[in-house]
């Protein structure tokens, strides 16, 4: 598991000519710099959980924040094209993880294959500590792997912060793993950034 700096570094690097294309070299240098700032005064207030799901939400969560107040606060990007490039950058990163392990998608696509190795509906979890996340049992027809989140660190967070459209973006990452399999596929219809009630995973077998 790296730390969210160490995301931080990557995403940068990972997405530095992105960020040039659309800003042009010197901004894109600034951004690298503004960035690790805003980093550092966001690291402060970042949890510190036991838990390594929850820490694992925040591999991403804080470094894309900071980006995006880099963007917009110190660069002057309006907020929606600020969105889009701190999501093109986060995009350019996970594209580039993904090249560094290419046998991680037919591995997934293996365990989907397996049905007993897919957890059936989980068992309602509290949080597993103060401010954690919390996983409610779920059902559905067909799910290989269903889950409800009723509360997220990371959605607390980014709201505190008062910028959780960022959350989105990160989710979204979820989407493209997804992608990855063969056999199975990731359904959902609301999330708790949106002012959902629940953030619903169902992994059902794919019709394709």
């Amino acid at each position: 598991m790296s730390s969210p700096s160490e995301r931080l570094a990557q995403i940068l690097t990972e997405g530095r000519f992105v960020a040039a294309r659309e800003l042009g070299e010197e901004s894109a240098a600034a951004l690298h710099t503004h960035a690790k700032e805003r980093y550092l005064a966001l690291e402060a207030t970042i949890p510190r959980f036991q838990s390594s799901m929850d820490r694992r939400l925040f591999e991403l969560g804080p470094p894309v924040l900071a980006i995006y107040q880099a963007l917009q606060h110190d660069l002057g990007v309006d907020r929606a094209p600020a969105l889009r490039l701190a999501e093109d950058m986060l995009l350019a990163f996970s594209r580039k993880q993904r090249s560094r392990h290419p046998f991680l998608g037919a591995a997934m696509d293996v365990v989907s294959r397996l049905r007993p190795a897919w957890p059936l509906p989980m068992r309602s979890t509290p949080a597993r500590e103060p401010g954690g996340s919390r996983l409610d049992r779920a059902g559905g027809a067909g799910a290989l792997r269903a889950a409800d989140a009723r509360e997220c660190p990371l959605v607390t967070f980014a709201r505190r912060h008062g910028l959780p459209e960022v959350v989105a973006m990160i989710c979204r990452l979820d989407e493209l793993q997804a992608k990855e399999l063969h056999r199975a596929e990731l359904r959902r219809t609301g999330t708790l950034d949106t002012g959902a009630a629940r953030f619903d995973f169902r992994y059902v077998m794919a019709k394709k």
